[in-house]
């Protein structure tokens, strides 16, 4: 591990002054404290930055980009701008338990070398419900998940993971062209070669909040068919997983023309908020 704090947070966050001090209440109230983290303000125009610098915490800072650049690029200038030897996503609209970064800690304490990825369970609040994942159905996965992943099984929530940071250099942190799902394209590349811990408690509160990039039915199409070009050879190998993510295409085309029917709806697919 690298000198200095033992994980690095990065916080994404485009026009979110109003939620943002949940956020870094919770970071604050972590029972692990060897932590830095990076607020990254990508092109906000409500005062995102000043709200994190009022914030009084000294090992928070704030990263600006002048302009919009999507939550991939924001994350990789906040992995770029840090030096922990893990590496924790929290989302500017969430918040996690008290014990989310010490039971992840604990986790790759005592986890082979070969574990990359320690991820926690998520209560995510949609639409007046509440939502488990990983869902009860799909259940616990550990260690070599690439077939789970590969399939769009939905696992890792972008705030529920810490990765070390030799495996999200080895994969190439996220890949800023692509319009969503990023992290989907992640786990996809780091579960190639480290293996993945799960802490099975619900860590994480996520909320959906109105700009999320899960109204966008749309993008979410146009991300799984970019994904699924990039990994193609992947795919083709595991007709299974093909199957599941051509299926899952189809049903977003038929979400997205029933919500235009309606009243050019944005009602989103519940399983992934960017």
């Amino acid at each position: 591990m690298s000198e200095g704090p033992l994980v690095s947070v990065v916080i994404p966050a485009r026009d979110r002054r109003d939620v943002l001090p949940r956020a870094l209440r919770s970071l604050q109230a972590q029972r692990f404290g060897d932590w830095e983290a990076v607020v990254v303000d990508d092109g906000s125009t409500d005062g995102t930055a000043e709200a994190a610098r009022a914030f009084a915490d000294v090992r928070v800072r704030v990263v600006r980009h002048e302009a919009g650049r999507g939550p991939a690029a924001a994350r990789n200038t906040g992995i770029r701008a840090t030096g922990g030897g893990l590496v924790a996503f929290l989302d500017s609209d969430d918040e996690w338990r008290p014990e989310k970064l010490q039971r992840q800690v604990e986790a790759f304490a005592s986890a082979p070398p070969e574990v990359g990825v320690v991820y926690t369970g998520t209560l995510r609040h949609f639409g007046g419900k509440t939502y488990e994942i990983p869902a009860p159905s799909v259940g616990k996965k550990e260690g070599d998940v690439f077939a789970a992943v590969l399939r769009g099984t939905y696992l890792v929530p972008t705030p529920a993971a810490a990765v070390r940071r030799e495996a999200l250099e080895r994969a190439g942190l996220f890949d800023e062209s692509l319009p969503a799902l990023e992290e989907w394209d992640l786990w996809i590349r780091l579960a190639r070669f480290c293996r993945f811990a799960f802490v099975p408690e619900p860590l994480v509160v996520s909320h959906f909040t109105p700009g999320s990039l899960s109204s966008d039915r749309r993008l979410f199409r146009r991300a799984k068919g970019l994904i699924l070009r990039k990994h193609l050879a992947d795919f083709l190998e595991r007709p299974g997983a093909l199957l599941c993510v051509l299926a899952s295409m189809a049903r977003l085309t038929a979400g997205h023309a029933l919500a235009r029917g309606r009243r050019g709806g944005t009602a989103g697919d519940q399983g992934v908020k960017g």
